[in-house]
């Protein structure tokens, strides 16, 4: 069943079959290519055995076929969840893995990142790493990173290893060797090896499955591959003998939307991982921008646990270089789908100790189900809120479910008691708060990709997208919002109308200024042989890609080239073609040398010919009352719209408008017109959501002469909140200085006029900054400081870069962004961290709170003056370019939420966050803090020049008034080292206090009041100018335990093992032949860093992690690195 390449040829069929598999159902349709007929099932799913139910479906479907005697199904397309599951489930393989000698640890290092930044430690569990430290196996030889060998593999040293193995009876082996994409022959030994010693077990080699750069991501990619590799196998082997007689050729959805044959979805699975999503984009491809002049397209695939949506330029959905199930992360492309957990199940909540309304990521699922399937549910859900408010029929999947209406009631009900407020207004604060929370993933996917959405039309599918589509139009002004044909089971007509594809890459490490285009032609000349055995020339289309990146930076750009541009100048082309899709991504290009990554060729098969089915026109705009399939009262801003029609889609035809209010029915969807907008009918059957003509628009917030809500305050929140997202995601894409782009260093803050942050992390620099300022602050006006003692201990040491500007609308301050980011250089020593500075003057350039930018113009010789006294200025102008493009992206966010909510309102939504703020913080005082002093101490041991230990101390209680009480007397002097840490008053102890109870309300400034914080004056935590601070993250840590051993002595919620502390900076320098000169050159590694990558930057080998070299602890042991020259 196209198994072999030869078979991959498109059979002469006029059917072709989708199916996907979901948690719930299983979706399939059936296609007449030549009359462009469908025919569509929905069965219940078989979790044990996917085969099962995908099997009961095709009988059933093909039942629906007149005289279907004769049917065959020459191809069934098939996306499969199987591998996800494994994942999701933890019931993949027994795997283990082969490294280089030395590098065991590698699963369980990681890449040292804490996903969210520096402060999600507080609420984050590591997940365990798919194959086990004790099935981890070192296998003796060393290869470089330009292939050649450094020490000789042994096999009869490595078979003795293998012994242990044997005994653990591994299910499935990785062998992930370092630098094996630049030569496999170890990894060929080690194979031919595990062919004696362990012959009946399945084998994923690093350089078949990922032959690129970065030892970890290939490493743990491989291992994703070998761990679903049983469950995958097993289940397409079954699934082939079960169609036997039904089909001739089985293919299966990639995540990528391309299809793969069945050979190779066994042999490359991890290729399968996020399979589900595929299919849903691929369906829009072909049903909307393939049949439509909407080329353009945002997709909401909105189901009932999450959302998924992505983002279709030009009819071709962005592709990613990986892919991201859970908190596995692997280097493998698919859609670039942005998940959210908000769908129809999600569960709304009301957090005692904020008593803001939350909804989701928490979701009922399919067992016990929303309150409303009357399947033993209770908690309110999404599906309970639309409902409520007359949104959905009373009949569901063509009248053979019947909701349970006074069921959901009782749970919004039991919400809106929560609130304070009425049913109906609960039930409206559900909806708008998870659309608010799809509003941010939409944006994730347009305007942080450089995208304006109002460039692009939205698409709604799923079984809940129709029902928020024309709200979420409304937020993103996308339009028309498109809903398709058969929206619930748009997945499986997308697997029925996608092609295979395949896809082959090399690393291909060179500066493009320096490489000739005839080397890149023939890189791309032995790709294209490679795709060829997989699918032959003439089925196929080929596309040529390369990944680039400016030098030192992190994140790598896939362009799409022309290979007959490359033979006349590939250096021109490909740096042309990069820099435009820079400066469409980030806003603004260096000058900075370009580095050519990998190569690719993606090969597509032909798509074939189908007929789409037209809709006969209709006679008149409006349609007949027949077409009218019930009536209900909708609920909109507060407003009950009785009578309002429920429309039969099945009935509608080509140029039939609805208007809105009203409800457009259909087996597996329900779509929702609100008052004020009007549904059109295309010729395909697609519904388009436009603006009315006919009747008033009616806005989704309140004007400032209706007044506040408590939930226009959580909307706002939300806002917030994916404003600081976005902020947080253009830094640590685009940074080059390692402590950002590696570390999430980075903090950034939005407050009000005033200087209170409304949102961030760690409190406001704004207030310190205006407290000492005394000039003018105007429209376009730009701030940098890097000088602690100049804004009260805000940032901490030299290296943190500030930025600060003033937001304004309509000639008045609204807001303040800002955001501070870890500069990788500036000081006396590389890297700016002396560890023997005696006084903040060795540690490098002071800058004063300084305007740097008067009005929209930059002072540009005083910004050249300050790059000069790096010794990498390109990283600090870079990075300086990224903060203020982070801070001026949050600033047009805040001039949104004006414009949206208006004037007094905006204001008082904020002043209402302050307070809530202030009265969670309160509530946690009286509650958590005892009245009785609470005592706790802590040390560093050394400061770097032989002196220690260091202490900090700290008494906390609660006075007779409610205020918490943090006094740090009995803190050390500070030193006469750079071990200092000027600890701001605004930090740290809100957000932990808040963070353990809430993790996902917004923290803001609104408690200071309520804590009276005592720092006493040259302190460690308090140090007087001159003192240095650059190494001042050892107090860092010492503060968070301290906290931690403070709280945790009576509440146990907050008590933590003791910390690190310390920051892994690994720095390299040394002098660097370049032409007829030589320059200091440096390097800096702030995470489990690329082993391939260091010796590029800086020639060494790092030949093993060492264990227990750290001191061993409870759990675990201490590991460093050794590294030679």
């Amino acid at each position: 069943m196209g198994d072999q390449p030869g078979d991959e040829t498109l059979p002469n069929s006029n059917y072709r079959l989708g199916v996907d598999v979901g948690g719930t159902f299983t979706d399939l349709i059936l296609l007449n290519v030549e009359t462009g007929e469908t025919w569509q099932s929905k069965v219940a799913s078989t979790p044990k055995d996917q085969s099962l139910g995908v099997r009961t479906g095709i009988d059933e479907i093909t039942d629906k076929i007149p005289d279907n005697s004769s049917v065959v199904l020459q191809v069934v397309n098939h996306g499969t969840t199987v591998a996800t599951n494994a994942i999701l489930e933890g019931r993949g393989a027994k795997v283990a893995l082969i490294v280089t000698e030395g590098y065991r640890d590698i699963l369980q290092t990681r890449r040292s990142q804490v996903p969210g930044g520096l402060a999600s430690w507080i609420t984050w569990k590591k997940p365990e790493p798919l194959a086990p430290l004790e099935a981890t196996i070192e296998a003796p030889g060393r290869m470089a990173t330009d292939g050649t060998e450094v020490r000789p593999f042994n096999a009869d040293v490595f078979t003795q290893r293998l012994q242990s193995l044997v005994i653990q009876k591994p299910e499935a082996i990785t062998v992930s060797l370092i630098n094996s994409f630049a030569n496999p022959s170890h990894e060929q030994a080690v194979l031919r090896v595990l062919a004696d010693v362990l012959p009946d077990v399945p084998v994923s080699l690093s350089s078949d499955v990922l032959p690129e750069l970065m030892e970890y991501e290939r490493a743990v990619t491989t291992v994703c591959n070998s761990y679903v590799k049983p469950n995958v196998s097993l289940y397409l082997n079954n699934l082939v003998k079960s169609l036997e007689g039904k089909t001739k050729h089985l293919r299966i959805l990639r995540s990528d939307g391309g299809l793969s044959s069945v050979s190779l979805a066994t042999r490359f699975p991890v290729t399968l991982a996020l399979s589900g999503p595929a299919g849903g984009v691929s369906g829009v491809v072909s049903s909307v921008a393939s049949e439509t002049k909407y080329k353009n397209l945002i997709t909401l695939d909105m189901g009932g646990t999450s959302t998924d949506v992505a983002l279709i330029e030009n009819a071709s959905p962005r592709i990613r270089r990986e892919t991201h199930v859970a908190d596995l992360i692997v280097r493998s492309p698919s859609v670039d789908v942005r998940t959210v957990g908000a769908g129809g199940g999600s569960i709304a909540h009301v957090p005692q100790v904020t008593k803001s309304l939350r909804v989701g990521p928490e979701s009922a699922g399919a067992v016990p189900g929303p309150a409303c399937y009357g399947t033993g549910g209770t908690q309110t859900t999404v599906t309970d809120a639309n409902a409520v408010l007359g949104y959905l029929p009373e009949y569901l999947l063509g009248g053979s479910f019947k909701l349970d209406l006074n069921a959901a009631k009782q749970a919004v009900q039991r919400t809106a008691d929560d609130l304070g407020i009425s049913l109906f207004e609960a039930a409206e604060g559900i909806i708008r708060v998870a659309n608010e929370t799809m509003y941010g993933a939409l944006r994730l996917v347009s305007v942080e990709q450089g995208y304006d959405p109002r460039d692009f039309s939205l698409v709604a599918f799923g079984g809940a997208g129709p029902l928020h589509g024309n709200a979420l139009g409304i937020l993103l002004h996308s339009w028309p919002v498109i809903i398709p044909p058969s929206p619930g089971v748009l997945c499986a007509w997308g697997d029925a109308t996608t092609v295979l594809r395949h896809e082959e890459t090399r690393t291909f490490i060179r500066n493009l200024a320096h490489t000739d285009s005839e080397d890149i032609v023939q890189g791309y000349a032995e790709l294209l042989a490679k795709a060829e055995k997989i699918m032959l020339e003439e089925q196929g289309v080929y596309k040529y890609q390369a990944d680039l990146r400016y030098l030192g930076q992190a994140i790598t750009i896939p362009i799409d080239v022309e290979l007959s541009q490359l033979r006349l100048d590939a250096s021109s082309h490909i740096s042309d073609l990069f820099e435009k899709a820079h400066q469409k991504a980030f806003t603004y290009k260096l000058s900075s040398d370009i580095e050519l990554m990998n190569l690719r060729i993606v090969a597509e098969e032909i798509s074939p010919e189908f007929k789409v089915q037209r809709l006969a026109a209709a006679e008149t705009a409006e349609p007949d009352a027949s077409a009218i399939a019930g009536r209900t009262t909708l609920v909109y801003q507060n407003i009950e719209y009785t009578d309002s029609p429920i429309w039969a889609r099945s009935a509608l035809k080509w140029g039939h408008v609805v208007q809105g209010p009203c409800v457009v029915n259909e087996m597996d969807s329900n779509t929702l017109v609100l008052p004020g907008y009007k549904a059109e009918v295309d010729e395909i059957g697609n519904l388009l959501i436009w603006e009315s003509n006919n009747s008033k628009i009616v806005a989704q917030d309140k004007s400032d002469d209706e007044g506040l809500d408590t939930v226009m305050v959580d909307i706002f929140e939300s806002a917030l909140r994916n404003a600081r997202n976005e902020m947080d995601t253009l830094m640590t894409r685009v940074s080059m200085s390692p402590a950002i782009r590696e570390q999430q260093d980075e903090f950034n803050v939005i407050a009000e006029p005033g200087g209170k942050m409304i949102v961030g992390q760690f409190g406001s620099f704004i207030g310190q900054f205006l407290d000492m300022w005394k000039g003018t602050v105007e429209e376009g006006d730009i701030f940098l400081v890097n000088d602690p003692y100049s804004v009260g201990g805000s940032i901490s040491h030299l290296n943190d870069w500030l930025v600060m500007m003033p937001i304004h609308m309509n000639n008045k301050l609204i807001a303040w962004t800002s955001n501070f980011g870890h500069m990788t250089d500036g000081g006396a020593v590389p890297g700016s961290l002396p560890t023997g500075a005696m006084s903040v003057f060795e540690e490098g350039i002071q800058i004063p709170v300084t305007k740097v930018a008067s009005k929209g113009v930059w002072n540009e010789p005083l910004m050249e003056l300050i790059y000069r006294n790096c010794r990498l200025p390109e990283w600090n102008r870079s990075d300086t370019r990224a903060l203020v493009a982070a801070c001026t992206l949050a600033g047009k966010r805040m001039q949104e939420l004006y414009t949206r909510f208006g004037d007094k309102n905006y204001f008082a939504i904020i002043g209402e966050l302050l307070n809530r703020n202030r009265k969670a913080i309160g509530t946690l005082i009286k509650e958590v803090i005892p009245e009785e002093p609470v005592y706790f101490e802590d040390w560093i041991d050394d400061d770097g020049r032989g002196l220690g230990p260091w202490k900090v101390a700290c008494t906390m209680s609660k006075s007779p008034s409610g205020l918490l009480k943090m006094d740090f007397t009995g803190t050390d002097p500070q030193s006469p080292s750079s071990v200092n840490y000027y600890l701001s008053h605004n930090m740290f102890i809100g957000i932990y206090l808040v963070t353990v109870y809430d993790p996902r309300c917004v923290v803001n400034d609104g408690f200071h009041d309520l804590v009276d914080l005592r720092i006493p004056e040259g302190t460690l935590l308090n140090p007087m100018r001159p003192a240095a601070l650059s190494t001042r993250t050892h107090l860092l840590g010492r503060v968070m335990d301290l906290l931690s051993g403070l709280l945790g002595q009576k509440a146990p919620e907050f008590m933590t093992a003791g910390g690190f502390s310390d920051s892994p900076h690994f720095m390299f320098c040394g002098f660097q032949l370049l032409s007829e000169c030589t320059s200091l050159t440096m390097a800096e590694f702030q995470q489990v860093f690329w082993i391939q990558r260091k010796w590029e930057m800086v020639p060494t080998i790092s030949n093993r992690f060492r264990g227990d070299s750290g001191s061993p602890s409870r759990r675990w042991d201490g590991r460093t690195l050794s590294v030679a020259g």
